[in-house]
């Protein structure tokens, strides 16, 4: 599994910018939806604690030097506490990356998602994502609608790798 406190796969540290990478461009309800499934008290701020329970619903086990760095690299106006705009750059500063890296990192991140392992992402599939991660409040409507938007489809009730990779280069 792929860990990003290893930074044999991140040079430079977890939030470097990478050379000759594109941006993967996200909405302003993307950046919501992400930083609402980190900001688990809904006081517009995530603090140590609640990045270390993603990390640990998401597999890491970061140590406490880890978790240094990380909020170090991201909190840049010195609080103890990520804000929307530090989480934006952050969010920003992990989708850059080069090819390689791109396509290993959309492999891993499509297995995380694929709970079933059947090479597609459903509607349960993300359901199963949300609960884990304590997001209680998406709807089945809401996730069948981010199905519809990767596939372009109402028809269809699942993302391909495809599909997925499209999106999140889009």
């Amino acid at each position: 599994m792929f860990n990003p406190f290893n930074k044999a796969n991140k040079p430079g540290g977890l939030f470097a910018p990478r050379k000759g990478s594109a941006l993967t461009k996200w909405s302003e309800d993307d950046f919501k939806a992400a930083f609402r499934l980190f900001d688990r008290d809904r006081d517009g701020t995530i603090t140590r604690t609640e990045v270390l329970n993603v990390l640990r619903t998401l597999g890491q086990n970061p140590t406490k030097d880890e978790m240094d760095q990380l909020i170090g690299d991201i909190d840049a106006d010195g609080d103890g506490t990520i804000d929307m705009k530090e989480f934006r750059t952050m969010m920003q500063r992990l989708m850059e990356s080069n090819e390689a890296d791109d396509k290993e990192l959309l492999e891993e991140a499509f297995k995380e998602f694929d709970v079933f392992d059947d090479g597609f992402i459903g509607v349960e599939d993300l359901l199963y994502v949300f609960r884990k991660l304590g997001d209680d409040e998406i709807t089945r409507m809401e996730v069948e609608q981010m199905i519809i938007d990767a596939t372009g489809s109402s028809e269809r009730k699942a993302v391909t790798f495809e599909e997925f990779k499209a999106v999140t280069r889009s």
